[in-house]
């Protein structure tokens, strides 16, 4: 079921509501793409050019993420994720751009300098529910994935 969930909120979701707090201590939500999700975490990318959202995901430690597949309540899956984030700088830049077409047609191979301003979030440690309304019964899952 672990697979499962990550392969659904990667390819099926995709796009999440992630919240954090900002340097003020208020609540903020942010859309994001997620770019990967597997057993070892969730990634994100984003820039380093002064945006609000870099700077919030980069002093926060914990964040909440919440998606939904396309579709009616009863037809649908649904994954939150309670954990703890950090910032990873430009290690897996490229592969994760390999992954996602729309992001490389963005940032291409030909302009490598561009990917200069990207960074990579993973959020490695937490407490992942998902459930699935499209099966008779419904399911509920909880699992938790990674360490400190």
């Amino acid at each position: 079921m672990n697979n499962n969930a990550f392969l659904v909120l990667e390819k099926e979701i995709h796009s999440v509501v992630v919240g954090m707090i900002d340097s003020k201590g208020r609540p903020v939500t942010a859309f994001m793409d997620v770019m990967l999700a597997d057993e070892s975490g969730i990634y994100f990318l984003t820039s380093n050019n002064g945006r609000e959202l870099y700077h919030n995901l980069n002093n926060s430690k914990c964040i909440s993420l919440c998606g939904k597949t396309d579709g009616d309540y009863f037809h649908s899956k649904m994954i939150t994720i309670k954990g703890k984030i950090r910032n990873i700088g430009k290690s897996r830049v490229d592969e994760l751009l390999d992954r996602n077409d729309y992001l490389k047609k963005l940032y291409p191979d030909s302009e490598k300098e561009k990917r200069q301003i990207l960074d990579v979030f993973h959020v490695y440690s937490g407490q992942l529910t998902y459930q699935e309304f499209a099966t008779v019964p419904p399911t509920k899952t909880e699992f938790s994935f990674g360490g400190d």
